[in-house]
């Protein structure tokens, strides 16, 4: 579904979807969001404001990550308000530009059709956090045989067990 930004309203647009488990795709193998557990709930609110169009919204879901220390799935509740602003002219600059406070939830479209698909899934990677631990105390895989140290103790050398991953 794509949104035509020149016809949003004056007051503005509401929309309110639901997106199935199926719809997350990873971009590769290790792709720390593995899918949604269950399906994302979302609401959009989109109005002009002056050359740019905002976007405020809200997502909801359970979603599907993999744990930096064991490498093993596990599901994460994540609940979260949005708001960003769309260029709706086409950048200008030339070389280096320095970004203004202002500027840092400014985007730019590519032409007038808003993909809300894309934000919503920028939105969701944005929100993730920068080391996903199954739970706080993950023991991580041993660097030599590489056993999942949650689930059993390996046969290798405490002294050569240095947990892998283990940061």
């Amino acid at each position: 579904m794509k949104i035509d930004l020149t016809k949003i309203p004056p007051e503005g647009k509401e929309l309110d979807f639901m997106l199935p488990t199926e719809w997350w795709k990873p971009d590769s193998d290790d792709d720390r969001i593995v899918g949604l557990e269950r399906p994302l709930s979302t609401s959009l609110r989109m109005y002009p404001a002056g050359k740019k169009m905002v976007v405020e919204g809200y997502i909801s879901t359970r979603l599907l990550l993999r744990c930096d220390r064991c490498l093993e799935q596990y599901g994460w509740d994540l609940s979260a308000e949005f708001r960003i602003s769309l260029s709706l002219s086409p950048f200008q600059g030339e070389g280096e530009v320095e970004l203004q406070e202002d500027d840092l939830n400014l985007d730019f479209t590519d032409g007038n059709l808003l993909d809300p698909d894309q934000v919503i899934r920028e939105q969701l990677i944005l929100r993730v956090p920068m080391k996903t631990l199954c739970t706080p105390e993950c023991k991580g895989l041993c660097r030599v045989c590489g056993c999942n140290l949650n689930i059993s103790t390996c046969s290798c050398p405490v002294a050569d067990r240095q947990v892998l991953f283990n940061q």
